[in-house]
């Protein structure tokens, strides 16, 4: 209902200012069509309708905020108004729900209380069904045990008598079982004495192949070993048989015959070689005589650095320490 009255007084609103501003208006287009006839007086009487034209504006302007502030005092009430009905709407609706939820726990509570009655009721008919099963039963339970107990006491007659005469079986039984076994225990005692003395004997045996075995295993490595060696050793000797011939090659290929020197004359040198072969000392070890030839096979083997020397640090090793080599070039 506020809607239509609010488009009313919009509508109303509207009109009243249209109307006041064609009045204007139509006295604007009247004074201006008399203004070049006017008068002085005439001129204020223009003035004084511009100065009514801004009044027209300011109330016009004043009806519209005021307008304004009723449009939103009006939308602050409904809204509070709403908000007021929701909340109702709200109390109401939470009232209907304890209600309904008090209705059902209720009809749970009668329902729960029923079925405890109807469980209450069996409970009583079962008990008093079993107490007239459990009085037959126990009549029942008497007759048989006294017919258990006259039973017993035959079976415990027959038994004693049966005791008696197993007892008596078992005493004779046992006395035939001790001396199977005293003739057992003595004959098992000459088996583990034969035994021991057959393990033992067998021990010796194992111990003495072991030790024969062991012996052999050891004299074939050593075999094997010294084998090894041989052939280890001819082979650094046929090496350091090949890098003498070379060195020697080497050496007498650049020796110069000293002059008046006689032919057949050899010396023994000695060489001590680093790496790569390089000559690091010569010496005459053993001289051949003539002095003149010493020094020429000393020079011979300054000239002839680097000699030929193994890769093998093993082969090489001599050569670092020092070898002597014959010197003969008239060989």
């Amino acid at each position: 209902m506020a809607a239509p009255m609010q488009g009313f007084r919009e509508i109303g609103l509207s009109v009243l200012a249209h109307a006041v501003l064609l009045g204007a208006f139509a006295v604007s287009f009247r004074m201006t069509g008399m203004s070049d006839q006017a008068s002085p007086g005439t001129e204020q009487a223009v003035q004084a309708v511009a100065v009514s034209e801004a009044e027209v504006e300011e109330t016009i302007e004043a009806l519209e905020a005021q307008e304004a502030e009723e449009r939103r005092q009006e939308e602050e009430a409904l809204e509070a108004l709403e908000a007021e009905r929701q909340r109702e709407a709200e109390r109401l609706a939470a009232e209907r729900e304890a209600i309904e939820a008090a209705k059902e726990e209720r009809r749970q509570a009668e329902a729960e209380a029923e079925r405890q009655r109807e469980a209450a009721e069996r409970a009583r008919r079962e008990a008093e069904a079993e107490a007239e099963a459990e009085a037959e039963a126990q009549q029942k339970r008497e007759a048989e045990e006294q017919a258990r107990r006259e039973a017993e006491a035959e079976r415990q007659r027959q038994a004693e008598e049966q005791a008696q005469r197993e007892a008596e079986a078992e005493r004779q039984r046992q006395a035939e079982e001790q001396a199977q076994r005293e003739a057992e225990a003595e004959a098992q005692a000459r088996r583990e004495a034969e035994e021991q003395a057959r393990r033992e004997a067998e021990a010796e045996r194992q111990r003495q192949a072991e030790e024969q075995a062991q012996r052999e295993a050891e004299a074939e490595a050593q075999a094997r070993r010294e084998a090894e060696e041989r052939r280890q050793a001819e082979a650094q000797r046929q090496a350091r048989g090949t890098f003498d011939a070379a060195i020697r090659q080497k050496v007498e290929g650049v020796w110069r015959r000293p002059a008046g020197i006689p032919d057949g004359l050899s010396a023994l040198v000695a060489v001590r070689l680093g790496p790569g072969g390089i000559v690091l000392s010569v010496d005459v070890a053993r001289s051949s005589g003539n002095a003149a030839f010493d020094r020429s096979a000393v020079t011979a083997v300054r000239r002839a650095d680097p000699l030929p020397m193994p890769d093998d640090p093993a082969l090489a090793q001599p050569y670092r320490e020092g070898v002597e080599m014959v010197f003969a070039p008239d060989a």
